[in-house]
């Protein structure tokens, strides 16, 4: 349980952008994690990234960072690759003032290449950021994440091979988008360690040593992901079997709450496992 981790993405409401009220909160709900957001761009100087960093490791927050939502690696326009890829290795530069050891991104959408044209397209992109500024990081790893919407590159079978293909690249596994991306088949133990496993047997303890897993509950339609939701009630998944799993094997993940409310999403999901425990 003690290398297990639970946060929340983004800060808590109750915090209204206090930095130091935002760790105190984590501390106060004994929590040990929390995930960066940045999906609208990494709008700080160095000086306000640098006090996050202190409170984190003065507090012993576990920081990771979610990157821009509107990264697009295989766009059709050459710009908008560009500048994506610059924001990525912007996030790399500031990880360690802020002292964060993991990036989630999106790559982005297909944008009308095939699902192989589009992997070359983000695989070369993702080299080029980690030949370009990966030694800034220091000790920093870009974790692609699993993708909701049908549309979108980020499946099990891509995510797999690009972390095999790229130094650097781990995987995010977004369980609810895994949901809705599959039509609600992730829901039963046999479905999770399925996913985990292909995970393991691929990239082994670089994955398990490294698991990082976005937690939510999700609507969704026939393409894919529509709408976060809370956990624990109608909507689905259902992360008790996971959690199970992670008890059983002794896994320790990182588990960040992507919630409506996540610092409320990141309790239920630490009470549930202590419920196990």
């Amino acid at each position: 349980m003690a290398d297990i981790k639970f946060g929340p993405a983004g800060y808590p409401v109750a915090a209204k952008g206090r930095v130091s009220r935002v760790f105190s909160i984590l501390k106060e709900a004994k929590l040990s994690a929390l995930e960066y957001a940045a999906v609208y761009g990494l709008r700080m100087g160095l000086e306000k990234a640098e006090m996050i960093g202190n409170h984190a490791r003065d507090s012993g927050i576990s920081m990771s960072m979610h990157a821009p939502y509107y990264v697009s690696l295989a766009s059709k326009k050459q710009d908008i690759r560009e500048r994506s890829k610059g924001r990525l290795a912007k996030a790399l530069q500031f990880a360690p003032l802020m002292h964060v050891k993991r990036i989630v991104f999106h790559a982005g959408g297909y944008s009308g290449l095939s699902q192989e044209e589009a992997y070359a397209v983000v695989r070369d992109a993702i080299e080029e950021i980690w030949e370009r500024a990966g030694h800034l990081g220091d000790g920093a790893i870009l974790m692609a994440e699993t993708a909701g919407k049908m549309g979108a590159f980020g499946s099990v079978e891509e995510l797999i091979r690009l972390c095999h293909d790229v130094d650097g690249c781990l995987p995010t596994i977004d369980w609810a988008h895994l949901y809705a991306r599959s039509k609600g088949k992730i829901k039963d133990r046999d479905s999770y360690l399925d996913i985990i496993g292909r995970f393991e047997d691929e990239l082994g303890n670089r994955f398990v040593d490294n698991m990082h897993f976005h937690v939510s509950g999700v609507t969704y339609t026939k393409r894919g992901e529509k709408s976060h939701r809370p956990m624990g009630g109608k909507w689905g998944p259902d992360i008790l079997p996971l959690m199970q799993i992670v008890k059983d094997v002794g896994y320790t993940p990182t588990f960040i709450s992507e919630t409506p409310n996540s610092l409320e999403g990141a309790l239920y999901t630490k009470h549930l496992f202590e419920a196990l425990e």
